[in-house]
Protein backbone atom coordinates (compact mmCIF):
# COMPACT_ATOMS: atom_id res chain seq x y z
CA UNK A 1 0.00 0.00 0.00
CA UNK A 2 1.37 3.43 -0.96
CA UNK A 3 1.86 6.02 1.75
CA UNK A 4 2.42 9.77 1.56
CA UNK A 5 4.47 12.13 3.70
CA UNK A 6 6.04 15.60 3.65
CA UNK A 7 9.77 16.41 3.67
CA UNK A 8 10.89 17.58 7.14
CA UNK A 9 12.87 20.81 6.56
CA UNK A 10 14.21 20.91 10.13
CA UNK A 11 15.56 17.40 9.80
CA UNK A 12 17.22 18.36 6.56
CA UNK A 13 18.94 21.39 8.10
CA UNK A 14 20.19 19.24 11.04
CA UNK A 15 21.63 16.66 8.72
CA UNK A 16 23.27 19.51 6.76
CA UNK A 17 25.18 20.61 9.87
CA UNK A 18 26.35 17.08 10.58
CA UNK A 19 27.30 16.25 7.03
CA UNK A 20 28.57 19.50 5.56
CA UNK A 21 30.37 17.71 2.79
CA UNK A 22 27.18 16.04 1.55
CA UNK A 23 25.09 17.70 -1.12
CA UNK A 24 21.34 18.03 -0.29
CA UNK A 25 18.65 18.93 -2.86
CA UNK A 26 15.65 20.90 -1.55
CA UNK A 27 12.22 20.32 -3.10
CA UNK A 28 8.60 21.39 -2.60
CA UNK A 29 7.16 18.27 -4.14
CA UNK A 30 4.72 15.97 -2.38
CA UNK A 31 6.69 12.68 -2.51
CA UNK A 32 4.90 9.33 -2.13
CA UNK A 33 6.73 6.69 -0.06
CA UNK A 34 6.12 3.00 0.39
CA UNK A 35 6.78 2.90 4.09
CA UNK A 36 4.75 0.91 6.57
CA UNK A 37 5.55 3.22 9.51
CA UNK A 38 4.10 6.36 7.91
CA UNK A 39 1.73 6.71 10.83
CA UNK A 40 4.68 7.60 13.07
CA UNK A 41 5.48 10.64 10.91
CA UNK A 42 1.88 11.80 11.05
CA UNK A 43 1.76 11.30 14.80
CA UNK A 44 4.67 13.63 15.53
CA UNK A 45 3.44 16.46 13.27
CA UNK A 46 -0.32 16.55 13.99
CA UNK A 47 -1.81 18.03 17.18
CA UNK A 48 -3.71 15.81 19.55
CA UNK A 49 -7.02 14.59 18.10
CA UNK A 50 -10.32 14.77 19.84
CA UNK A 51 -11.75 11.45 20.84
CA UNK A 52 -14.94 12.22 18.93
CA UNK A 53 -13.19 11.45 15.66
CA UNK A 54 -12.01 8.00 16.76
CA UNK A 55 -14.03 4.83 16.22
CA UNK A 56 -16.69 4.17 18.81
CA UNK A 57 -15.18 0.97 20.16
CA UNK A 58 -11.73 2.59 20.65
CA UNK A 59 -12.77 5.83 22.36
CA UNK A 60 -10.97 6.66 25.57
CA UNK A 61 -10.52 9.54 27.90
CA UNK A 62 -8.92 12.40 25.97
CA UNK A 63 -6.70 13.37 28.94
CA UNK A 64 -5.01 9.95 29.16
CA UNK A 65 -4.96 9.17 25.46
CA UNK A 66 -1.80 9.61 23.39
CA UNK A 67 -1.32 8.93 19.68
CA UNK A 68 2.06 7.29 20.40
CA UNK A 69 0.38 4.64 22.56
CA UNK A 70 -1.96 3.65 19.75
CA UNK A 71 0.62 3.31 16.98
CA UNK A 72 1.74 -0.17 17.85
CA UNK A 73 -1.64 -1.45 19.04
CA UNK A 74 -3.82 -0.38 16.15
CA UNK A 75 -2.05 1.66 13.45
CA UNK A 76 -4.82 1.39 10.87
CA UNK A 77 -7.45 3.01 13.08
CA UNK A 78 -5.05 5.77 14.07
CA UNK A 79 -4.14 6.43 10.46
CA UNK A 80 -7.81 6.65 9.53
CA UNK A 81 -8.45 9.13 12.33
CA UNK A 82 -5.54 11.33 11.26
CA UNK A 83 -6.77 11.41 7.65
CA UNK A 84 -10.29 12.30 8.80
CA UNK A 85 -8.92 15.11 10.92
CA UNK A 86 -6.78 16.48 8.08
CA UNK A 87 -9.35 16.18 5.28
CA UNK A 88 -12.64 17.07 6.99
CA UNK A 89 -13.57 20.21 8.98
CA UNK A 90 -13.97 20.17 12.73
CA UNK A 91 -17.72 20.70 12.65
CA UNK A 92 -20.17 18.17 13.92
CA UNK A 93 -23.02 19.67 11.82
CA UNK A 94 -21.06 18.81 8.73
CA UNK A 95 -21.30 15.09 9.46
CA UNK A 96 -25.00 15.28 10.24
CA UNK A 97 -25.90 16.60 6.79
CA UNK A 98 -26.99 14.22 4.06
CA UNK A 99 -25.00 14.48 0.88
CA UNK A 100 -27.57 12.69 -1.25
CA UNK A 101 -31.32 12.76 -0.89
CA UNK A 102 -33.32 10.12 -2.72
CA UNK A 103 -37.09 10.42 -2.95
CA UNK A 104 -39.81 10.28 -5.56
CA UNK A 105 -40.53 13.58 -7.32
CA UNK A 106 -43.82 15.01 -6.19
CA UNK A 107 -46.31 15.65 -8.96
CA UNK A 108 -47.61 19.18 -9.12
CA UNK A 109 -51.28 19.58 -8.49
CA UNK A 110 -53.70 21.00 -11.08
CA UNK A 111 -51.32 20.33 -13.99
CA UNK A 112 -53.01 18.73 -16.99
CA UNK A 113 -50.76 16.29 -18.78
CA UNK A 114 -50.97 17.27 -22.45
CA UNK A 115 -48.63 16.81 -25.44
CA UNK A 116 -48.02 20.57 -25.34
CA UNK A 117 -45.98 20.38 -22.14
CA UNK A 118 -42.32 21.33 -22.37
CA UNK A 119 -41.31 17.90 -21.10
CA UNK A 120 -42.59 16.30 -24.33
CA UNK A 121 -41.13 18.88 -26.71
CA UNK A 122 -38.90 17.49 -29.46
CA UNK A 123 -37.09 20.80 -29.84
CA UNK A 124 -35.21 23.03 -27.37
CA UNK A 125 -38.03 25.59 -27.62
CA UNK A 126 -41.25 25.72 -25.65
CA UNK A 127 -44.65 25.22 -27.20
CA UNK A 128 -45.41 28.96 -27.21
CA UNK A 129 -42.13 29.74 -28.96
CA UNK A 130 -42.76 27.07 -31.57
CA UNK A 131 -46.24 28.40 -32.23
CA UNK A 132 -44.82 31.90 -32.60
CA UNK A 133 -42.16 30.67 -35.03
CA UNK A 134 -44.73 28.85 -37.16
CA UNK A 135 -46.96 31.89 -37.38
CA UNK A 136 -46.79 33.53 -40.81
CA UNK A 137 -45.32 36.98 -41.03
CA UNK A 138 -47.74 39.87 -41.01
CA UNK A 139 -48.14 41.38 -44.41
CA UNK A 140 -46.44 44.73 -44.50
CA UNK A 141 -48.58 47.65 -45.56
CA UNK A 142 -47.35 49.42 -48.64
CA UNK A 143 -48.36 53.08 -48.53
CA UNK A 144 -47.87 54.96 -51.75
CA UNK A 145 -46.08 58.28 -51.40
CA UNK A 146 -47.88 59.55 -54.51
CA UNK A 147 -51.56 60.60 -54.28
CA UNK A 148 -53.87 58.54 -56.48
CA UNK A 149 -55.87 61.63 -57.42
CA UNK A 150 -55.36 65.40 -57.33
CA UNK A 151 -57.75 68.28 -57.93
CA UNK A 152 -56.23 71.64 -58.81
CA UNK A 153 -58.24 74.87 -58.64
CA UNK A 154 -57.83 77.82 -60.92
CA UNK A 155 -56.75 81.22 -59.65
CA UNK A 156 -60.37 82.46 -59.51
CA UNK A 157 -61.32 79.61 -57.15
CA UNK A 158 -58.55 79.66 -54.56
CA UNK A 159 -58.55 77.80 -51.26
CA UNK A 160 -58.20 80.04 -48.22
CA UNK A 161 -54.89 79.85 -46.40
CA UNK A 162 -56.53 80.57 -43.03
CA UNK A 163 -55.61 78.52 -39.94
CA UNK A 164 -58.89 79.43 -38.18
CA UNK A 165 -61.23 78.11 -40.86
CA UNK A 166 -62.40 74.57 -41.66
CA UNK A 167 -63.73 74.30 -45.21
CA UNK A 168 -63.31 70.57 -45.99
CA UNK A 169 -65.39 67.58 -44.87
CA UNK A 170 -66.21 64.02 -45.99
CA UNK A 171 -69.63 62.84 -44.88
CA UNK A 172 -70.75 59.34 -43.89
CA UNK A 173 -72.75 59.22 -47.15
CA UNK A 174 -69.48 59.45 -49.12
CA UNK A 175 -70.03 63.06 -50.15
CA UNK A 176 -67.08 65.44 -50.17
CA UNK A 177 -67.78 69.12 -49.53
CA UNK A 178 -65.37 71.98 -50.06
CA UNK A 179 -65.94 75.67 -49.43
CA UNK A 180 -64.34 77.98 -51.97
CA UNK A 181 -64.85 81.71 -51.57
CA UNK A 182 -68.62 82.24 -51.12
CA UNK A 183 -69.69 78.87 -52.58
CA UNK A 184 -69.77 75.25 -51.42
CA UNK A 185 -68.97 72.48 -53.89
CA UNK A 186 -70.09 68.88 -53.43
CA UNK A 187 -68.37 65.91 -55.00
CA UNK A 188 -69.64 62.33 -54.86
CA UNK A 189 -68.84 59.08 -56.64
CA UNK A 190 -72.52 58.20 -56.91
CA UNK A 191 -75.55 60.23 -57.89
CA UNK A 192 -77.08 59.87 -54.44
CA UNK A 193 -75.98 62.67 -52.14
CA UNK A 194 -76.41 63.40 -48.45
CA UNK A 195 -79.39 65.01 -46.85
CA UNK A 196 -78.35 68.08 -44.86
CA UNK A 197 -75.33 70.35 -45.26
CA UNK A 198 -74.33 72.85 -42.54
CA UNK A 199 -72.50 76.01 -43.54
CA UNK A 200 -71.07 78.75 -41.33
CA UNK A 201 -70.76 82.31 -42.65
CA UNK A 202 -68.74 85.40 -41.78
CA UNK A 203 -71.95 87.10 -40.60
CA UNK A 204 -72.42 84.67 -37.68
CA UNK A 205 -75.07 82.57 -39.45
CA UNK A 206 -75.37 78.78 -39.46
CA UNK A 207 -77.25 77.67 -42.57
CA UNK A 208 -78.75 74.27 -43.27
CA UNK A 209 -79.02 73.21 -46.92
CA UNK A 210 -80.69 70.29 -48.63
CA UNK A 211 -77.83 68.69 -50.54
CA UNK A 212 -80.13 66.97 -53.04
CA UNK A 213 -82.13 69.99 -54.12
CA UNK A 214 -79.52 72.66 -53.24
CA UNK A 215 -82.21 74.60 -51.34
CA UNK A 216 -81.75 76.57 -48.13
CA UNK A 217 -83.74 74.87 -45.38
CA UNK A 218 -82.96 76.96 -42.33
CA UNK A 219 -80.79 79.92 -41.35
CA UNK A 220 -79.92 80.51 -37.69
CA UNK A 221 -78.31 83.58 -36.17
CA UNK A 222 -76.14 82.05 -33.48
CA UNK A 223 -73.03 84.30 -33.28
CA UNK A 224 -71.90 87.88 -33.57
CA UNK A 225 -68.81 87.08 -35.61
CA UNK A 226 -67.39 84.66 -38.13
CA UNK A 227 -68.29 80.98 -37.70
CA UNK A 228 -65.04 79.08 -38.18
CA UNK A 229 -65.88 75.51 -37.10
CA UNK A 230 -68.89 73.19 -36.95
CA UNK A 231 -69.54 69.74 -35.48
CA UNK A 232 -72.58 67.45 -35.86
CA UNK A 233 -74.04 65.34 -33.04
CA UNK A 234 -77.14 63.57 -34.41
CA UNK A 235 -79.65 66.38 -34.95
CA UNK A 236 -77.63 68.96 -32.99
CA UNK A 237 -75.18 71.22 -34.81
CA UNK A 238 -72.50 72.86 -32.64
CA UNK A 239 -70.76 75.99 -33.87
CA UNK A 240 -67.73 77.98 -32.73
CA UNK A 241 -66.97 81.60 -33.59
CA UNK A 242 -64.48 84.40 -33.09
CA UNK A 243 -66.95 85.94 -30.65
CA UNK A 244 -65.55 83.35 -28.17
CA UNK A 245 -68.84 81.46 -27.70
CA UNK A 246 -70.03 77.94 -28.54
CA UNK A 247 -73.64 77.48 -29.58
CA UNK A 248 -75.86 74.36 -29.76
CA UNK A 249 -78.66 74.37 -32.33
CA UNK A 250 -81.22 71.70 -33.15
CA UNK A 251 -82.38 71.47 -36.73
CA UNK A 252 -85.78 70.24 -35.53
CA UNK A 253 -86.34 73.23 -33.26
CA UNK A 254 -87.68 76.58 -34.52
CA UNK A 255 -85.26 78.41 -32.20
CA UNK A 256 -81.90 79.51 -33.48
CA UNK A 257 -80.03 77.91 -30.59
CA UNK A 258 -80.96 76.30 -27.31
CA UNK A 259 -77.66 76.62 -25.40
CA UNK A 260 -74.66 78.95 -25.30
CA UNK A 261 -71.35 77.81 -23.82
CA UNK A 262 -69.13 80.65 -22.55
CA UNK A 263 -65.60 80.23 -21.28
CA UNK A 264 -63.18 80.79 -24.14
CA UNK A 265 -61.12 83.97 -23.99
CA UNK A 266 -60.19 83.82 -27.70
CA UNK A 267 -61.58 82.61 -31.01
CA UNK A 268 -62.92 79.05 -31.03
CA UNK A 269 -61.05 77.25 -33.83
CA UNK A 270 -61.66 73.55 -33.06
CA UNK A 271 -64.72 71.44 -32.18
CA UNK A 272 -65.12 67.67 -31.96
CA UNK A 273 -67.77 65.39 -30.39
CA UNK A 274 -66.78 61.96 -29.11
CA UNK A 275 -68.20 58.83 -30.73
CA UNK A 276 -70.88 58.39 -28.07
CA UNK A 277 -72.00 62.00 -28.40
CA UNK A 278 -71.73 62.64 -24.66
CA UNK A 279 -68.68 64.92 -24.50
CA UNK A 280 -67.48 67.83 -26.59
CA UNK A 281 -63.90 69.05 -26.95
CA UNK A 282 -63.18 72.63 -27.97
CA UNK A 283 -59.93 74.40 -28.76
CA UNK A 284 -59.16 78.11 -28.73
CA UNK A 285 -56.65 80.45 -30.26
CA UNK A 286 -54.95 81.14 -26.91
CA UNK A 287 -54.03 77.47 -26.32
CA UNK A 288 -57.27 76.65 -24.49
CA UNK A 289 -58.65 73.11 -24.51
CA UNK A 290 -61.97 72.47 -22.77
CA UNK A 291 -64.08 69.35 -22.23
CA UNK A 292 -67.85 69.81 -22.04
CA UNK A 293 -70.73 67.57 -21.10
CA UNK A 294 -73.69 67.39 -23.42
CA UNK A 295 -76.20 68.26 -20.74
CA UNK A 296 -74.11 70.69 -18.70
CA UNK A 297 -73.32 74.26 -19.85
CA UNK A 298 -70.27 74.37 -17.53
CA UNK A 299 -67.02 72.87 -18.75
CA UNK A 300 -65.79 69.74 -17.00
CA UNK A 301 -62.04 70.12 -17.53
CA UNK A 302 -59.70 72.84 -18.66
CA UNK A 303 -56.64 71.15 -20.12
CA UNK A 304 -53.69 73.51 -20.06
CA UNK A 305 -50.61 72.21 -21.81
CA UNK A 306 -50.56 73.78 -25.27
CA UNK A 307 -48.85 77.12 -25.83
CA UNK A 308 -50.53 77.99 -29.14
CA UNK A 309 -53.87 77.68 -30.91
CA UNK A 310 -55.54 74.26 -30.59
CA UNK A 311 -57.23 73.46 -33.89
CA UNK A 312 -56.57 69.73 -34.33
CA UNK A 313 -58.89 67.54 -32.22
CA UNK A 314 -59.78 63.85 -32.60
CA UNK A 315 -61.26 61.18 -30.30
CA UNK A 316 -59.83 57.67 -30.37
CA UNK A 317 -62.21 55.00 -31.74
CA UNK A 318 -60.16 52.26 -30.05
CA UNK A 319 -59.78 53.49 -26.45
CA UNK A 320 -62.60 55.04 -24.48
CA UNK A 321 -62.14 58.67 -23.31
CA UNK A 322 -58.82 59.23 -25.13
CA UNK A 323 -58.49 62.55 -26.95
CA UNK A 324 -55.68 63.68 -29.26
CA UNK A 325 -54.98 67.39 -29.67
CA UNK A 326 -52.45 69.38 -31.67
CA UNK A 327 -50.97 72.82 -31.12
CA UNK A 328 -50.03 75.62 -33.47
CA UNK A 329 -46.70 76.95 -34.65
CA UNK A 330 -45.43 78.06 -31.22
CA UNK A 331 -46.40 74.74 -29.64
CA UNK A 332 -45.97 72.03 -32.32
CA UNK A 333 -46.99 69.21 -29.97
CA UNK A 334 -49.47 66.33 -30.23
CA UNK A 335 -50.97 65.59 -26.81
CA UNK A 336 -53.07 62.67 -25.58
CA UNK A 337 -55.57 63.10 -22.77
CA UNK A 338 -57.67 60.91 -20.53
CA UNK A 339 -60.91 62.88 -20.43
CA UNK A 340 -62.37 60.82 -17.60
CA UNK A 341 -60.01 62.50 -15.11
CA UNK A 342 -58.35 65.25 -17.20
CA UNK A 343 -54.93 63.60 -17.04
CA UNK A 344 -52.25 64.09 -19.68
CA UNK A 345 -51.24 60.67 -21.04
CA UNK A 346 -48.32 61.90 -23.10
CA UNK A 347 -47.09 64.44 -25.62
CA UNK A 348 -44.94 64.27 -28.72
CA UNK A 349 -43.05 67.05 -30.43
CA UNK A 350 -44.13 67.02 -34.08
CA UNK A 351 -41.58 69.75 -34.94
CA UNK A 352 -44.15 71.53 -37.08
CA UNK A 353 -47.48 73.32 -36.81
CA UNK A 354 -50.21 70.72 -36.22
CA UNK A 355 -53.24 71.54 -38.38
CA UNK A 356 -55.34 68.34 -38.30
CA UNK A 357 -55.48 64.94 -36.59
CA UNK A 358 -57.53 61.90 -37.59
CA UNK A 359 -57.55 58.44 -35.99
CA UNK A 360 -57.51 55.31 -38.11
CA UNK A 361 -60.68 53.24 -37.87
CA UNK A 362 -58.91 49.91 -38.42
CA UNK A 363 -55.57 50.25 -36.60
CA UNK A 364 -54.34 52.05 -33.49
CA UNK A 365 -52.74 54.72 -35.67
CA UNK A 366 -53.36 58.35 -36.51
CA UNK A 367 -52.56 60.74 -39.32
CA UNK A 368 -51.70 64.40 -38.90
CA UNK A 369 -51.23 67.27 -41.34
CA UNK A 370 -48.69 70.01 -40.68
CA UNK A 371 -47.93 73.55 -41.66
CA UNK A 372 -44.86 75.62 -40.91
CA UNK A 373 -42.31 74.48 -41.75
CA UNK A 374 -42.89 70.90 -42.90
CA UNK A 375 -46.07 71.11 -45.07
CA UNK A 376 -46.39 67.32 -44.83
CA UNK A 377 -48.73 64.49 -43.81
CA UNK A 378 -47.44 62.00 -41.23
CA UNK A 379 -48.84 58.59 -40.21
CA UNK A 380 -48.04 57.68 -36.60
CA UNK A 381 -48.19 54.46 -34.59
CA UNK A 382 -49.87 54.96 -31.22
CA UNK A 383 -48.84 54.95 -28.37
CA UNK A 384 -45.14 54.81 -29.28
CA UNK A 385 -45.63 57.65 -31.79
CA UNK A 386 -43.36 55.85 -34.21
CA UNK A 387 -43.40 57.56 -37.57
CA UNK A 388 -44.67 55.09 -40.17
CA UNK A 389 -44.47 57.25 -43.26
CA UNK A 390 -44.27 60.90 -44.27
CA UNK A 391 -46.23 62.05 -47.32
CA UNK A 392 -44.97 65.13 -49.11
CA UNK A 393 -46.21 67.06 -52.10
CA UNK A 394 -47.97 70.17 -50.84
CA UNK A 395 -46.01 73.38 -51.09
CA UNK A 396 -48.17 75.33 -48.61
CA UNK A 397 -49.57 74.57 -45.18
CA UNK A 398 -51.77 71.46 -45.19
CA UNK A 399 -54.62 73.16 -43.35
CA UNK A 400 -57.40 70.82 -44.44
CA UNK A 401 -57.79 67.07 -43.95
CA UNK A 402 -60.78 64.71 -44.03
CA UNK A 403 -61.16 60.93 -43.88
CA UNK A 404 -63.40 58.80 -46.06
CA UNK A 405 -66.27 56.90 -44.42
CA UNK A 406 -64.57 53.54 -45.06
CA UNK A 407 -61.49 54.71 -43.16
CA UNK A 408 -59.03 53.89 -45.95
CA UNK A 409 -58.55 57.18 -47.81
CA UNK A 410 -57.82 60.73 -46.74
CA UNK A 411 -58.03 63.98 -48.66
CA UNK A 412 -55.75 66.90 -47.90
CA UNK A 413 -55.89 70.50 -49.07
CA UNK A 414 -53.60 73.50 -49.08
CA UNK A 415 -54.19 77.10 -50.13
CA UNK A 416 -51.88 79.75 -51.41
CA UNK A 417 -49.85 78.90 -54.47
CA UNK A 418 -50.50 75.18 -53.90
CA UNK A 419 -54.30 75.44 -54.23
CA UNK A 420 -54.86 71.65 -54.61
CA UNK A 421 -56.73 68.73 -53.09
CA UNK A 422 -54.84 65.43 -52.95
CA UNK A 423 -56.25 61.94 -52.25
CA UNK A 424 -54.13 59.35 -50.46
CA UNK A 425 -54.70 55.72 -49.46
CA UNK A 426 -53.01 55.24 -46.10
CA UNK A 427 -55.04 52.77 -44.01
CA UNK A 428 -56.35 49.23 -44.41
CA UNK A 429 -59.96 48.14 -44.64
CA UNK A 430 -61.88 48.24 -41.40
CA UNK A 431 -61.86 44.81 -39.77
CA UNK A 432 -65.10 43.30 -38.53
CA UNK A 433 -64.49 42.99 -34.81
CA UNK A 434 -67.82 41.27 -34.14
CA UNK A 435 -67.48 37.50 -34.43
CA UNK A 436 -70.24 34.94 -34.37
CA UNK A 437 -70.42 33.21 -31.01
CA UNK A 438 -70.25 29.43 -31.23
CA UNK A 439 -72.74 27.65 -29.03
CA UNK A 440 -71.33 25.07 -26.65
CA UNK A 441 -74.36 22.85 -27.41
CA UNK A 442 -73.39 22.37 -31.06
CA UNK A 443 -72.30 18.79 -31.46
CA UNK A 444 -70.38 19.61 -34.63
CA UNK A 445 -68.11 21.97 -32.68
CA UNK A 446 -67.20 19.41 -30.01
CA UNK A 447 -64.41 16.83 -30.08
CA UNK A 448 -65.48 13.44 -28.83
Amino acid sequence: MDHYTFINRDAERTSLDKCANDTITYSDRFIPLNSSDLSVTFAFHQPPISSDYLPTKRRRDSSSWSPIQQINSNGDEFRRAVIVQAMLPRNEDYFSRRLFKFRAKERRINIIDTPKRDAYSLTPFSWNVERLMRRPLKKQRNISVVPYQMLAFCDQLGLKDDFYMSILDWSSDDVLSIGVDSSVYLWSKSTTQGHTLAVGTVDGLVQLWDARTSQLVKSMKTHQGRVGCLAWNESVITSGSNDRFIAHSDKRSPADCFRILPGHCSEVCGLEWNLEGTHLSSGGNAGELFIWNRTNPTRIYSLTHHKAAVRALSWSPHTHNVLASGGGHLDRKICFWNTSDGRLLGSHNAKAQVCNIEWSKSENELVSSHGWWKNSIVVWKYPDMEKIITLKGHTYRVLYLAMSPNGEDIVTGAGGEDNTLRFWKVFDTIKNVWKEKVSCLKSSELIR
